[in-house]
């Protein structure tokens, strides 16, 4: 087995690469532990530390108690209002605090909240103000039975007793965990729980610790999977080349004009001569197009020999040919059942009587017939056989549509193209029959 050392080739570069991947992926995650970390212990740090009176600024329009102590104070605070009946999704209250997680969604992402006021947020050791536009607002730290913060998004709702909606604040992004920090702890020593919030700051240091990254275990090339050899650029633009030629190839249909003939491959270039007995030599093919639905026709008798007439001998007749002039002044092309085709008879042709009998095959719904047409799926029929109405029960308008065939309502076929719809009187089309 190759190991990395040895190994060479693609196996090789799927292992570099994908070593490469984890490393990076590694040293992305531990940064963000660590940052996490230093968080979490500043959080720790500052919430064992006694209380500092802020700086109250001057002309607050809210009077203060004499000895009320201001916390913090931020500008730019919104006002949030709970729209929803139901709070799925919001966070609940209890005594914890964390920094606001990264990244931070961007406001407004959350449908349930609306923003009702815009201003000042004033947090005290005794309650918490907002100083907006429409006034003032505030929350007593008794009246409240919790305060939650949301992980993600830099605000924190303030659940009060009684009925009534739910209401929060919402700061910028950047002042979000201090600010839910100083509110969090004043809180907490109003109610009486300073000690319980720092046991929850302790366990919540502990247990990031322990989710410290694993350093990644290194790649071999022996786990290259198979599909890694198709990894480099131009292999894969080659496959996608393959699969969209395999889609059109399956769809490609020979018109009028570059149909081979027989003893002609697909590419053009003469083939090789046939052993089928039954099957004309190229020197006596049936010049012109031939229907791929149809089948080949017989070999002319062997007419190597003429009476000497005196007279320049005139077009040869075989069972593919009825006597009469055709577009160029021959012979008019006949079906293989020896009935005039659908070019000398002006677009519909005769029924025949002498086709081969049908094949039982599952045709899903299609009747038997031997041209192989169904309704399970293969290539449009855009030139069914002169007598497929022997076979199938056509609309009357069946042989003035230039489409493809396809199945109406009613059980009928008719071509598509015709002057207002293949089925218009037939409860409309169903599907298309194929080949």
């Amino acid at each position: 087995m190759a190991t990395h050392a040895t190994a060479v080739g693609w196996r090789a570069r799927w292992a570099t690469r994908e070593n490469e991947r984890r490393r990076t992926a590694y040293e992305a995650a531990v940064e963000a532990w660590r940052r996490r970390d230093i968080e979490l212990r500043e959080f720790c740090a500052r919430a064992e530390e006694p209380e500092q009176r802020a700086e109250t600024p001057v002309g607050l329009p809210v009077a203060l108690d004499h000895d009320e102590v201001v916390a913090t104070v931020q500008a730019g605070a919104e006002l949030l209002e709970v729209t929803a009946r139901h709070t799925a999704g919001l966070p609940a209250p209890e005594l914890a605090v964390v920094p606001v997680g990264d990244p931070v969604r961007s406001p407004g992402r959350t449908k349930s909240i609306a923003v009702v006021d815009a201003g000042l947020a004033v947090v005290t050791d005794r309650r918490l103000i907002l100083i907006g536009r429409h006034g003032v607002r505030e929350w007593p730290y008794p009246q409240l039975t919790g305060v939650a913060h949301h992980p993600e998004e830099p605000f924190t709702l303030l659940h009060e007793h009684g009925p009534g909606r739910i209401r929060g604040v919402r700061v910028p992004p950047a002042a979000a965990s201090a600010f839910r920090l100083r509110l969090t702890v004043a809180y907490a020593d109003a109610v009486g729980e300073r000690d319980a919030l720092l046991d929850r700051l302790d366990e919540a240091v502990v247990a990031h610790w322990r989710t410290q990254p694993a350093a990644p275990t290194p790649a071999t090339p022996a786990e290259a999977p198979a599909v890694a050899r198709l990894a480099r650029p131009a292999l894969v633009a080659a496959v996608a080349v393959l699969v969209a030629l395999a889609g059109v190839v399956g769809t490609v249909r020979w018109s009028t004009g570059d149909r081979p003939v027989v003893g002609m491959n697909i590419d053009g270039r003469p083939g090789a001569a046939s052993t089928d007995p039954d099957e004309p030599s190229p020197s006596t093919a049936v010049e012109g197009p031939l229907s791929s639905t149809e089948p080949s026709a017989a070999p002319r008798p062997d007419a190597t020999t003429a009476p000497d007439t005196g007279t320049a001998p005139g077009p040869s007749v075989g069972p593919g040919t009825s006597p009469g002039p055709g577009p160029n002044g021959g012979a008019a092309p006949t079906s293989p059942s020896g009935q005039p085709s659908a070019s000398s008879t002006g677009g519909r042709p005769s029924p025949s009587t002498g086709s081969p009998s049908p094949t039982p095959v599952d045709l899903c719904g299609a009747p038997e017939n031997p041209y192989g047409y169904n309704y399970c799926g293969g290539s449009y029929i855009y030139e069914p056989a002169a007598d497929v109405c022997d076979w199938f029960d056509c609309v009357d308008t069946f042989w003035d549509g230039r489409g493809y065939l396809v199945q109406c309502e009613d059980g009928l076929i008719s071509m598509t193209g015709v002057p207002g719809g293949p089925c218009a009187d037939h409860g409309g089309t169903r599907r298309p029959g194929y080949v």
